[in-house]
C-alpha cells in the first residue's frame, strides 16, 4: 500500500487513462444511436481526490503457490459511468444520443487529452535534461 502522493507524471498519467476510457464510452454512444431505448451514458467527471483515496487504498493478495489465483479480474472498468440524467431530444427508437451533443464532447475529450500528453512530453523532457540527455523534439 503506498500513502506516498501522486507525482505529476502519474496524474498526467491517469487523466490520459481517463481521457482513452471516456472515448471508448463516447464512441459507443455514437455508434448505439439506432438502437431502440438505447440511454446515453458518460463518465463521471474525474476527481483527483478520489483518485487519491484510491491509490492510497490498494491492498493486493498474496499467492503463495504458481496455483493460487491472485483475485484480480481480468479487466476492470477503472472509471465509472453514469446515463445521462436529462437528455435534450430522443430518436424515433428511443435512443437519447444527440449526435451533436456527443461530438462536441469527443472533441473537448480529444482536446483535454492533447494538453495532457503535451504537458507529459514538457515534463519527460525536463526530466532529460535535468540529466544531461537529449530531449525529444516536440
Amino acid at each position: 500500500m503506498s500513502t506516498a502522493p501522486l507525482s505529476l507524471p502519474d496524474m498526467l498519467a491517469v487523466k490520459m487513462s481517463y481521457d482513452g476510457e471516456r472515448q471508448k464510452v463516447l464512441a459507443q454512444n455514437v455508434a448505439s444511436i439506432d438502437t431502440p431505448n438505447y440511454k446515453a451514458v458518460d463518465l463521471v467527471p474525474l476527481d483527483f481526490r478520489n483518485v487519491l483515496k484510491a491509490q492510497t487504498a490498494q491492498v493486493s493478495m498474496s499467492v503463495t503457490s504458481d496455483m493460487h489465483m491472485n483475485g484480480g479480474l481480468p479487466y476492470t472498468q477503472r472509471f465509472r459511468s453514469t446515463p445521462l440524467l436529462h437528455p435534450f431530444e430522443r430518436t424515433p427508437v428511443g435512443s437519447t444520443v444527440v449526435v451533436e451533443e456527443q461530438m462536441m464532447k469527443v472533441a473537448e475529450n480529444a482536446t483535454d487529452y492533447q494538453l495532457s500528453t503535451s504537458l507529459y512530453a514538457k515534463i519527460s523532457n525536463l526530466f532529460k535534461e535535468s540529466m544531461g540527455l537529449q530531449p525529444t523534439a516536440t
